[in-house]
């Protein structure tokens, strides 16, 4: 068991002799990809390069995946890739930026309406960015992201108070709502979501932070604080035995940006959209056993995470697995990324 204690002024993390548990578990949650998946036996034989038709690398995507869009949707299959079966590659026709959106979006629309792919339901009609030497290559829908295996990119905020006379945080924690496709009545950062084209960054904190804890623009600005990324890819697949032919066995690259933002006492954040269930304001103690119990959606736990990583709550004497934590949260993505 881990215990809060208090220490002059500070908080700090106690573990129990025989406490076991390490936060690398909650690295596992989110991103199983060893670093030598090109010497993975089904990776080599089941896994397409997504590539520009500059033969930069961009994207995975299952074989399986790239030959049922093919057979089912082959006119605009055909218009937007060329397939290199010897070279397990999938590369973009188009050499412009307007053509590659509308073949590709024309592709989208029809694997929708056949329902070829289960992910495909959750359409969005949003699109996240690929970017190729900082700007921007082609645009995908959201919920066609995972098939391509490309990068995407989102924003996280953890918001929390702090008392300055005890030391003590407590962080504002919402739960999704019940209705959420994903991850339903799992905890959550205070803000969180997707980077949408068109918007930048700071932009979707602000347009994030009204809708879904009624936090005005104003408030933002002045008390949020931008503190770096986290990167991984999302696969859950089971390395040794996966044979890359189903939509589970996806593989996502992912860069978050993190921002911290200290409220004050008085501020108290309220759902105000669907997305979120409610907010509450949990001690350290609460969020440890929270994170331990993988009570967080999984990603959302990571961000915490590295919160308190970053604050020193979490750290070398507590943690025997840190320096592999801090490494793999800071993955290093085998594509381009927008910086």
């Amino acid at each position: 068991m881990t215990k809060v204690v208090n220490r002059g002024g500070r908080e700090v993390l106690v573990k129990d002799e025989g406490d076991q548990f390490s936060y690398l578990s909650l690295v596992d949650e989110v991103d199983l990809f060893p670093e030598d998946y090109l010497k993975v036996k089904h990776f080599q034989q089941n896994v397409y390069h997504l590539q520009t038709g500059k033969r930069v690398n961009i994207g995975f995507v299952l074989k399986n995946v790239a030959l049922k869009m093919a057979e089912v949707a082959n006119p605009e299959f055909s218009s937007t890739f060329e397939l290199i079966e010897g070279e397990n590659a999938l590369v973009f026709k188009s050499e412009t930026y307007e053509r590659r959106n509308d073949s590709l979006s024309a592709l989208a629309r029809v694997l929708q309406k056949k329902k070829a792919f289960e992910c495909l339901s959750g359409w969005r009609n949003e699109f996240y960015t690929i970017y190729v030497d900082r700007a921007p290559y082609v645009l995908v829908e959201r919920a066609l992201s995972g098939l391509l295996g490309v990068i995407t990119y989102g924003v996280h905020v953890n918001g929390f108070v702090k008392d300055p006379s005890t030391g003590e945080i407590k962080f504002w924690i919402p739960r999704r709502s019940a209705t959420k496709p994903t991850w339903p009545l799992k905890l959550d950062n205070i803000v969180a979501g997707g980077l949408g084209y068109p918007n930048g960054i700071f932009e979707t904190v602000v347009k994030e932070s009204l809708e879904e804890a009624n936090l005005e623009q104003q408030l933002i600005e002045k008390y949020i604080k931008a503190v770096g990324t986290v990167s991984y890819f999302y696969f859950q697949g089971d390395i040794e035995g996966d044979k890359f032919q189903s939509e589970s066995s996806l593989i996502t690259g992912e860069v978050e940006y993190l921002f911290d933002l200290e409220l004050p006492p008085d501020v108290i954040p309220c759902p105000n959209d669907d997305e979120v269930d409610s907010f509450q304001l949990m001690t350290l103690q609460q969020t440890i056993n929270a994170l331990k119990n993988k009570e967080f959606k999984p990603n959302c736990g990571l961000i915490m995470l590295e919160f308190l990583m970053r604050h020193g709550y979490i750290n070398s004497e507590n943690e025997r697995n840190y320096g592999e934590i801090i490494s793999r949260v800071h993955r290093r993505l085998p594509f381009p990324t927008l910086n």
